[in-house]
């Protein structure tokens, strides 16, 4: 019989420990009723080290009281120092604005459960604990917490605060993404541009469109400026470009814009102020959308589009989901994955996983991506 981890479990932290039918011991923190009511859950301690168990039960007990967590010296060590050096590190400076801001608001909710913890004694197990205790009623931001804290672990491994290849993130067993695969169906599409004609919307209606034709986030979308629309001289006369760089991968492309749209972009170039610097302005105000004011005008046409078209509510049509049609509609139209990913820009033309996203096989064909969005004949319509 194995010794337990405690001959006598210490006095007023909550711990407790039993054994397994297999012979070993577990170790756990166990809060009480009261602490229960204030949110505080159990958690799995390490049975193989007693003294960081007690150390961590004591932090629990206290985070559980109420009382401020002890803030560490300026050479300790702690995650909240790691995340601290990562954000000044070159490497976080080179990520895109938007993963920066997706990563420190992951790292928040990290710090807010690991940051007095002294990096060197984040295990596996208390990652895994700590997965399954949010997995449960949000696998999806499990899972990205995990990935977040990953990158952290790996910093750590690079400055000498952990042993190389000791993540503890890793071989954690986390539940593959469930990918989006919604996409808008043309009545979908003519829904969505009718509703925001109705309220007198145009540029509304020219962003939805431009993301449908062209592929492009919502980010790039709202970003484009006047000076991105380009006329370039083809065999068949001029054709109207958009020359960008991507917000996400800080890439560039020039994606040739479709008959459908092209017009409506030009009656907005036509019609800009002098001064104006983006392409397509906010209907009610006349200023740039910025995010958040984008997605509420965005809701709004989506809600009076899924009075008339009821799918747009099943599931509820995302504005992102507008990229994704596209990839759906040029590849029924027959354009090739390697054409597709040159105006995604995010190579679906190597990644199997994105291909299943963006382009599910379809009949093959030689027309070139963009070209290749073609919507049926109303005959075939009706």
């Amino acid at each position: 019989m194995t010794k337990p981890p405690f001959p006598s479990l210490p006095r007023g932290l909550g711990m407790r420990q039993r054994q397994k039918a297999d012979g070993s011991w577990r170790l756990w923190w166990e809060p009480t009723p009261a602490q229960r009511a204030m949110g505080a859950a159990p958690e799995d301690l390490d049975a193989n080290r007693p003294t960081w168990s007690k150390r961590r039960a004591e932090e629990l007990r206290d985070a559980a009281a109420g009382k401020a967590k002890r803030r560490a010296g300026s050479g300790g060590r702690t995650l909240a120092a790691l995340r601290a050096d990562y954000c000044r590190s070159s490497m976080f400076k080179r990520l895109s604005a938007s993963t920066r801001k997706g990563y420190e608001a992951d790292f928040k909710r990290i710090e807010d459960r690991w940051g007095t913890t002294h990096v060197a004694r984040i295990a596996r197990p208390d990652v895994r604990t700590w997965y399954e205790g949010i997995e449960a009623t949000a696998p999806t931001m499990a899972g990205k917490l995990v990935r977040s804290m990953s990158v952290l672990m790996s910093h750590a491994e690079l400055r000498g605060w952990r042993p190389e290849n000791s993540n503890p993130c890793s071989k954690l067993k986390v539940a593959p993404i469930q990918r989006r695969k919604r996409f808008a169906s043309w009545d979908e599409l003519d829904a969505l541009v009718k509703a925001a004609e109705d309220k007198g919307w145009p540029n509304m209606a020219c962003a939805i469109l431009l993301a449908v034709y062209s592929g492009q986030r919502q980010a790039d979308v709202i970003a484009c400026e006047l000076d991105e629309m380009r006329d370039v001289q083809t065999p068949d006369g001029p054709v109207l470009t958009w020359d960008l760089e991507r917000q996400k991968r800080g890439n560039r492309g020039i994606v040739p814009m479709h008959s459908d749209v092209a017009a409506r972009l030009r009656n907005r170039i036509a019609g800009a102020a002098d001064g104006q610097v983006r392409l397509l302005l906010d209907d009610v105000t006349g200023a740039p959308w910025s995010g958040d004011l984008f997605r509420k005008r965005w809701a709004e046409i989506r809600a009076a589009a899924g009075k008339a078209c009821p799918s747009i509510k099943r599931p509820a049509l995302q504005f992102r989901d507008l990229r994704r049609t596209f990839g759906i509609l040029a590849r029924q139209g027959g354009a090739t994955r390697d054409d597709i990913a040159d105006v995604l820009g995010n190579g679906v033309d190597v990644s199997d996983a994105l291909a299943g996203i963006y382009t599910p096989a379809q009949i093959a064909a030689t027309q070139r991506a963009v070209s290749a969005v073609r919507r049926p004949a109303e005959e075939r319509r009706a």
